[in-house]
């Protein structure tokens, strides 16, 4: 076997852990769990059940937002050392709206190797059963605040893309008034409990789709709008805006072709903005 496959190198190592199906996991990141001086986990309990699948017995170390602060420097210390460290999350892949990134960035900054071994992940699961546009944006979390959301889904709307979230599903309810409001024609992909036994894809408009989950608010799921088609109104907005850029200010003209066009202020004000920087 060629030594770049056999040799376990002192490294921080980035490993991607099952979004639901235990058996979703590669040999290498068994592998590679099992020769760590230690494991970092967002939730230790979790963690477990992993390694006891495996019969993996192995340090765990709580690595999260709580006590990331107070904990990195020991890390970094210990990968200078030449320790072998692996960063896993509760599931899939981590540092992807899970915690990791920071301490990622200073193993750069002071020479220490990084090392993805790569596996499941729930944004690339949805979208590949999403029968949507492959070129796709990741939003993260919706922002729990109303003004902050509304200017976030203003912005991500101007993206033509298939656009994808995470969110718990309690938020659904309160979260579909203003996801109609800003994308009405849109096709949505609800996907819950992917690779578990009851996983279930929803593919219909926002409002339907609110009625399949609200009897079953629990857990997170995985949302992907398509976003990808251009509307009429996009194509022929900027033409609108810079006809009225220079005679009238930049709230007068979100006001005027809202009612002209029938699309949301924040929408048409956002892009003045852009068009004038």
């Amino acid at each position: 076997m060629n030594n770049h496959y056999s040799k376990i190198e002192p490294a921080l190592y980035v490993i991607s852990t099952p979004i639901g199906n235990m058996q979703d996991i590669s040999n290498r990141s068994l592998k590679m769990l099992s020769l760590s001086d230690y494991i970092l986990c967002e939730d230790t309990r979790i963690t477990s059940k992993l390694l006891n699948f495996y019969n993996i017995k192995k340090k765990l170390i709580s690595f999260n937002v709580v006590n990331e602060k107070q904990k990195i420097h020991k890390i970094l210390e210990d990968l200078k050392n030449q320790k072998v460290i692996s960063l896993v999350s509760d599931a899939g892949t981590p540092a992807i709206s899970d915690p990791g990134s920071n301490l990622i960035s200073r193993c750069y900054e002071i020479g220490v190797q990084v090392r993805p071994i790569p596996g499941a992940s729930a944004i690339l699961s949805a979208v590949s059963v999403s029968g949507f546009s492959d070129n796709f944006y990741f939003c993260g979390f919706l922002p729990k605040k109303q003004t902050e959301l509304e200017k976030f889904l203003a912005k991500t709307k101007l993206v033509k893309a298939s656009l994808v979230f995470f969110m718990p599903a309690r938020d659904l309810g309160k979260n579909s008034k203003f996801l109609t409001k800003y994308f009405p024609k849109s096709n949505f992909l609800i996907a819950r409990e992917m690779t578990k036994v009851h996983e279930t894809y929803i593919k219909d408009t926002i409002v339907n789709i609110k009625k399949y989950v609200q009897d079953n608010d629990k857990g997170e799921m995985t949302l992907v709008i398509d976003n990808s088609v251009e509307e009429k109104t996009d194509i022929n907005i900027d033409k609108e805006i810079k006809l009225l850029i220079g005679k009238m200010t930049s709230k007068n003209i979100a006001q005027y072709l809202s009612k002209k066009l029938e699309i949301s202020k924040k929408i048409i004000y956002q892009k003045v903005i852009d068009l004038n920087e």
